[in-house]
């Protein structure tokens, strides 16, 4: 089992704790409650799929990059992480694509036009760490105000699949969609 899957895994079992109430006699959230009643069909338990699913994302945009792979290998001693995409997410390369996540700044500034898109958000405590497909690099035509709260951006996507920062996908000229 890769270390993402045994992050996901744990994400998932803290989640599905959380949401049946079964911490210490605490009631399952509302709003938990109607997320899982609302989907009709559930993955089978114990698959990759079941565990996915109770990650909790801004999902806009990100299910379109989900067919990517992690390739190690060896660099002069160091172990190197690539990304191996499938042909549906190589297909995206170039075009607009829209996406909401969670803000990563990377400077201390109340606006700014350099950050990263996470695909979870960074202050949840029940959540992994993002890995290199839950993560986005973003460069947008304007500097926006920073913010906790999950924003929607569109610009062209570029993959970059040998970054030397670990990262996988590039958002160029991305703009703030309206009602972010």
């Amino acid at each position: 089992m890769t270390v993402q899957a045994k992050r996901t895994f744990a994400a998932a079992l803290m989640m599905a704790v959380i949401a049946t109430g079964a911490v210490a006699g605490a009631p399952a959230l509302a709003a938990d409650k109607k997320v899982a009643s609302a989907t009709p069909t559930a993955p089978a338990p114990g698959t990759a799929a079941s565990v996915q699913a109770n990650i909790p994302k801004a999902t806009l945009g990100w299910d379109k990059l989900a067919d990517v792979k992690e390739v190690h290998s060896m660099d002069n001693g160091l172990l190197r992480v690539r990304a191996a995409f499938g042909p549906e997410v190589q297909a995206l390369e170039g075009k607009p694509l829209t996406i909401a996540g969670f803000i990563i700044p990377l400077e201390q500034k109340e606006k700014s036009g350099h950050f990263l898109l996470s695909a979870m958000a960074p202050s949840c405590p029940f959540c992994p760490p993002p890995g290199p497909a839950d993560l986005m690099e973003v460069k947008t035509s304007a500097p926006i105000a920073m913010t906790n709260e999950p924003i929607t951006l569109t610009g062209t996507l570029h993959m970059v699949g040998d970054d030397d920062n670990g990262l996988y996908y590039r958002l160029a000229d991305a703009t703030l969609q309206a009602g972010s």
